[in-house]
């Protein structure tokens, strides 16, 4: 057994199996987990609100939500923010000029809002959301420009392309990483996500942590994809799901298994449960 007082888990691809369900097995465990005073804390790409409304429905009362990749985070679900990271506006603008320029689908996400903006050779419906409908606190959607300009001073958390041509993809993130004050990453082979430079999962379960007075060696963290890659890093114990890509793996201390396979509640009875 570790001493793990926090544990950061990704959401697609991870603590959801390929039907975007959560199985018993693992909500069993998160929930055996927290009797036992251990924080939990979903760490998605996600908008808070769909990420918070997703705990709730499953009885994590008490789990922290660091949402947009850890761009708006909350200790609890629906929850005050206790941190809201925002791009500079003229490089969230660059990026949007790139985008529109190259013609993909993107989406631009301030704090439980979504823009959506669809490229003109869109051949099939993207999915941007939980597509929780109105309950109180779900994500709004917009699909104008009049609507974001008008509130775009407010800060831009994250923006994100999808395009399914590998090479066209290719060069426009080469054309992004070209902005200082923008980090690129991933969480699906055709898509980019674009958040502030030195933010991210790691950055928001450090500031997480930290609220918690715990060491990196007391924090898991579970993921599959890249945009995983730097709190999977910054934990002191780093766990891979048996679906995860490449660079998790290497960058991972050990391997679960996958997400069809409850590999969250793995770890969570292998490291955590006595």
């Amino acid at each position: 057994m570790k001493d793990i007082r926090l544990i950061a888990m990704d959401m697609d691809g991870t603590l959801l199996n390929s039907e975007q369900k959560l199985s018993d097995g693992n909500r069993e465990a998160l929930l055996t987990a927290a009797k036992l005073g251990v924080k939990l804390a979903i760490c998605s790409g996600r908008m808070p609100g769909d990420s918070g409304l997703f705990a709730l429905e499953h009885g994590l009362t008490e789990c922290a939500i660091l949402s947009l990749n850890g761009g708006y985070c909350m200790t609890s679900p629906m929850g005050k923010a206790f941190a809201n990271h925002t791009m500079a506006g003229t490089a969230a603008r660059q990026c949007i000029a790139l985008l529109k320029e190259a013609d993909v689908s993107f989406a631009c996400f301030l704090q439980n809002r979504i823009w959506i903006f669809p490229s003109t050779r869109q051949k099939r419906r993207l999915m941007w959301g939980g597509g929780r409908g109105p309950k109180p606190g779900a994500p709004e959607y917009y699909y104008d420009w009049e609507s974001l300009w008008s509130v775009f001073d407010e800060g831009v958390n994250k923006l994100v392309c999808v395009e399914d041509e590998p090479s066209l993809l290719a060069a426009l993130r080469e054309k992004l990483q070209a902005i200082d004050a923008v980090d690129v990453t991933s969480s699906w082979p055709n898509n980019l996500e674009l958040m502030p430079k030195g933010l991210g999962k790691g950055h928001a379960v450090k500031e997480l942590a930290e609220m918690y007075r715990l060491l990196p060696e007391q924090v898991m963290a579970i993921g599959d994809y890249d945009n995983d890659l730097s709190m999977i890093t910054y934990a002191g114990y780093g766990v891979a799901m048996g679906n995860a890509s490449p660079a998790i793996c290497a960058a991972a201390s050990y391997r679960t298994l996958t997400n069809d396979q409850d590999g969250v509640a793995a770890a969570i009875r292998r490291f955590v449960l006595p």
